[in-house]
């Protein structure tokens, strides 16, 4: 799947907090997985499918999840987008415990560079390499107002 222009939301609270938070996320349907920026950050992914997201897209993903975020103490600390001049990208997952390990893998670079970004992240992670599966981000369609 091409995920240049996936839109993340990064929300801060208190690290204490930070699985509950996760927690209130994930049943209000986003997904968001804990943040390789800190123990007391959160990031949500979306994708609609779009290279370069209007403005009202990147929007509407900051207000579901400010909205799915209250109560939690976590709030919006930053909106973007992902761009990278890698046409295909998967996110790389824990197999065992569904844990996304808080990578992209660009699935297009040649098979060599591929496998030393997946050993270096499983050494990073403490995991073993046949234990990362690569799957497609969610796609995410904004309520119509």
């Amino acid at each position: 799947m091409d995920v240049r222009g996936a839109v993340y939301v990064v929300l801060r609270g208190p690290a204490e907090k930070r699985d509950r938070a996760l927690g209130t996320l994930k049943k209000a349907g986003i997904f968001a997985e804990k943040s390789v920026r800190g123990s007391e950050v959160i990031e949500a992914f979306f994708y609609g499918g779009d290279e370069r997201p209007s403005p009202r897209f990147m929007d509407a993903c900051a207000a579901h999840v400010a909205k799915a975020a209250i109560g939690t103490d976590f709030a919006v600390a930053e909106t973007g987008t992902i761009s990278s001049a890698a046409a295909s990208r998967k996110l790389a997952y824990n197999r065992r415990t569904g844990e996304w390990l808080g990578a992209f893998i660009d699935t297009q670079a040649p098979e060599r560079s591929r496998s030393e970004t997946l050993d270096h992240l499983a050494r990073e992670r403490g995991v073993d390499v046949a234990d990362i599966e690569l799957r497609d981000p969610p796609m995410f369609q904004p309520p119509v107002a």
